[in-house]
């Protein structure tokens, strides 16, 4: 297995660049397209029980989405820094700032369980989340925030993978967790015919769980190169100040982003909801979903990309790094075009149709998503460019500049939103929504390009750590073993 290991690092660090951006981040995004699967099947088998249910299901999710942002930031941050010691071939430092980062996720998962699970009720409430979700979705929020405990712990395992560039394990792993979830849920709904949600989320548990017990297995190994061990897993300030400075403002950024989604939604909610039979916040959620099964993979680039930088930026190779980034620049571009023409064109009527129930409310429930839809899948091109200059912004450990573009992208999306029910209250919700989502795409597009380009003369200026993209390509530095 280290010999493995030693062998991608050196893919990384030598190797040809897009056959490594593929091998790396394609796996990656394979991984993060079931992810976004595994909503998408919550809300198309709920979709069978009513549109009550599925709307429920689809209004929570936005809430889980911003609080998992908090494992989320940790454990690519926490990747980063370990990328970087790895790439230094320093696996003593690696292996210390692996522990470390393994104590920060199960602090996390407590705090989760402890704080977060008894204010579940008010949390819906502040969202404006419909009464009849509320009630429908109670236990299921509550067994959601349960479920994130377990995803903090899997998102250090997944990081630690991903700073050595081994996305494959990954992308095995989810296949067989996906296969656990939707055997159970079927088994819940269809066999056994349980028509409350609170079982489809526990078929979500039951995976994270076979994964969580499997994730500890590969951390504590005795040949996992960049081991966890017991003995390290006294948290040290010389680890988690640099954890904490470049994971504090990824997580600020995922957080803003669906913190602002919720906001949104909320306020539809606020302005709309009389007025859609209590539908406008479920459908918003099940617009991102669809067009998540595009942009979530893409996300997944700005993390195999940033280990890949880090990693030759640990190596003195700043060049590398910069050519890294516009491999990963061309594949997230052609792949976001076709996901969009594919969605957007050709799959909509298709994809919408899965989100069918037999009630009364079905199809005014489908006709918003498709109106909504329009402007948001303009999302998928944007979000797919923004990923690849996030990625290479991570692996410079310039973390701070994605909550700034986060801010732009949410702060334009409420403010055009607010502006158009104040311009006039009769403008349609599914308009006013949608059209705030096309505006505030098109901003943090814009802004991508801008900071990239500020960046970029900056380096070319200054240099990074004592590098310049002027400098010859060093060799590889070799592994330094305990």
């Amino acid at each position: 297995m280290a010999k493995m290991e030693a062998q991608r690092r050196e893919m990384i660090l030598k190797g040809n660049l897009m056959k490594t951006v593929l091998l790396i981040c394609l796996p990656l995004a394979l991984y993060q397209f079931f992810n976004a699967c595994y909503t998408l099947i919550d809300q198309i088998i709920c979709a069978h029980i009513s549109t009550d249910a599925q709307n429920a299901v689809s209004s929570i999710g936005q809430i889980k989405n911003a609080i998992s942002a908090f494992g989320g930031g940790l454990a690519a941050g926490g990747g980063v820094l370990v990328s970087r010691y790895y790439g230094a071939g320093n696996l003593k430092e690696a292996k210390h700032a692996s522990s470390n980062l393994f104590f920060l996720s199960i602090l996390l998962s407590v705090i989760l369980i402890v704080i977060i699970i008894p204010l579940a009720n008010p949390i819906m409430r502040l969202c404006q989340i419909a009464e009849v979700s509320i009630q429908i979705g109670q236990g299921y929020f509550m067994l959601q925030l349960v479920e994130l405990a377990f995803v903090s712990l899997n998102n250090v395992f997944i990081g630690l993978e991903k700073a050595k560039g081994n996305s494959k394990i990954i992308l095995k792993l989810n296949i067989m967790v996906m296969l656990i979830k939707l055997a159970l849920t079927c088994l819940f709904v269809y066999v056994c015919r349980f028509q409350d949600i609170v079982f489809v989320e526990l078929a979500t548990i039951v995976g994270q769980m076979t994964l969580t017990g499997i994730g500890l297995f590969y951390l504590f190994r005795k040949n996992n190169i960049i081991r966890c061990s017991l003995k390290l897993l006294w948290p040290k300030k010389v680890y988690l100040i640099p954890i904490l400075k470049l994971s504090l403002p990824i997580f600020l950024g995922k957080f803003v982003m669906n913190i602002g989604k919720v906001s949104v939604n909320a306020i539809c909610g606020y302005y709309w909801n009389a007025a859609t039979d209590s539908l406008i916040v479920g459908t918003l959620g099940v617009s991102n979903n669809i067009c998540g099964l595009i942009t979530t993979p893409t996300n997944s680039f700005e993390e195999g990309e940033s280990s890949i930088v880090s990693q030759n930026l640990g190596n003195r190779n700043m060049k590398r790094a910069f050519k890294a980034f516009g491999k990963t620049l061309l594949v997230a571009t052609v792949v976001s075009l076709i996901g969009y023409v594919l969605l957007r064109f050709v799959l909509i009527n298709q994809v919408v149709e899965w989100f069918s129930s037999k009630d009364v409310k079905a199809e005014n429930y489908k006709q918003m998503v498709k109106e909504i839809f329009v402007w948001d899948s303009l999302s998928i091109i944007s979000l797919g460019i923004n990923a690849a200059v996030l990625g290479l912004l991570y692996g410079f450990g310039q973390t701070g500049l994605s909550t700034v573009l986060n801010l732009s992208r949410i702060g334009s999306r409420i403010l055009v939103l607010i502006t158009l029910h104040t311009i006039n209250p009769n403008f349609s919700p599914t308009f006013c929504a949608g059209l705030s989502m096309g505006i505030s795409n098109g901003v943090i597009l814009l802004l991508s390009f801008v900071f990239l380009g500020i960046f970029f003369i900056h380096i070319k200026r200054k240099g990074f750590k004592g590098m310049h993209l002027s400098d010859p390509e060093p060799e590889m530095s070799e592994l330094q073993y305990d």
